[in-house]
């Protein structure tokens, strides 16, 4: 054995898990390297964001399941862990994965505050799942989808590591049915959020289920209310992108351009996203006939 190997064996003796995160890193497409840097300059900002802080939300999307005592949970792309901490309330191991460490630092804190002992936090991509084939009884994702430059491989990759019996809850903005309205309204979401790709419609999730052998066994749909002002500080955008979406929201007061119900209240500019909440399972045999 030479030197240089043997070195490379004592490095990750030395810090097994320093070594793994790097040979993640490694790994990552432009895109998702792209989400680690925004969301790690922006994390203390989004963790304190109200779709981000609503408890009383997270444990309503974690009773919409089967999770028990016995389940073991997957929460992908978990952020700060909110719904992690959810799952962990109800389930025997609840895990929340992500590429960004800031983020996952936030919900080992907080984790660590609470004092929740069933709870662990990964590192790793959701285009490759570090966990082994039909390992969890539920698999969660909120408020990520749109983020996702290979939404089918994520998916593909969530049902992957799903037992045969288990669920996989899906919760996201949707986007419209009209190609040129969701094109203006993915252009406006870029501009406070470079991350962003696009908002999945109802049609193309049904396609994306139907491609991983995924039915859906119960849904719902409803609106999200935001402040512009508020929702500018998720993403962090410059001073002229702040004003470019202003001016953006307020051109769409009158023509609905981008499909999001901009209103003004009081001096106050609001809009509205359109919400899906999904809970799948694998396709049994008989409905593959």
């Amino acid at each position: 054995m030479n030197s240089g190997t043997l070195a490379a064996i004592n490095a990750f003796l030395a810090n097994p898990i320093d070594q793994h995160r790097k040979k993640i890193m490694k790994s990552l497409d432009s895109h998702t390297k792209k989400i680690q840097k925004q969301f790690n300059r922006q994390a203390n900002q989004y963790a304190q964001t109200k779709q981000a802080k609503d408890v009383q939300a997270m444990a309503g999307l974690v009773r919409l399941t089967k999770t028990d005592r016995h389940s073991q949970t997957l929460d992908v792309a978990c952020g700060p862990g909110r719904l992690t901490m959810a799952f962990a309330g109800h389930a025997k191991q609840a895990t929340g994965l992500d590429v960004t460490e800031n983020l996952l630092d936030i919900g080992r804190a907080e984790a660590q505050k609470l004092g929740i002992d069933n709870i662990e936090f990964t590192y790793g991509s959701a285009l490759d799942i570090p966990f082994e084939n039909e390992t969890f009884d539920t698999v969660s994702c909120r408020a990520a989808f749109h983020h996702f430059s290979e939404p089918g491989q994520v998916l593909q990759e969530m049902a992957r590591v799903l037992k045969p019996e288990g669920e996989i809850l899906i919760a996201d903005i949707l986007g419209n049915e009209d190609t040129a309205t969701a094109t203006r309204h993915d252009a406006l979401e870029q501009l406070c959020d470079p991350t962003h790709v696009r908002c999945i419609s109802k049609t193309y999730f049904q396609r994306l289920f139907n491609a991983t052998g995924l039915e859906i066994k119960s849904c719902r749909f409803g609106t999200m209310d935001y402040e512009v002002e508020q929702w500018l500080i998720h993403g962090g955008p410059s001073e002229a992108q702040k004003e470019k979406i202003r001016s953006t929201f307020r051109q769409s007061i009158a023509t609905n351009q981008t499909g999001l119900n901009v209103r003004e209240e009081n001096g106050i500019i609001k809009f509205s996203h359109q919400t899906a909440l999904f809970v799948l399972g694998h396709r049994t045999d008989n409905e593959n006939d």
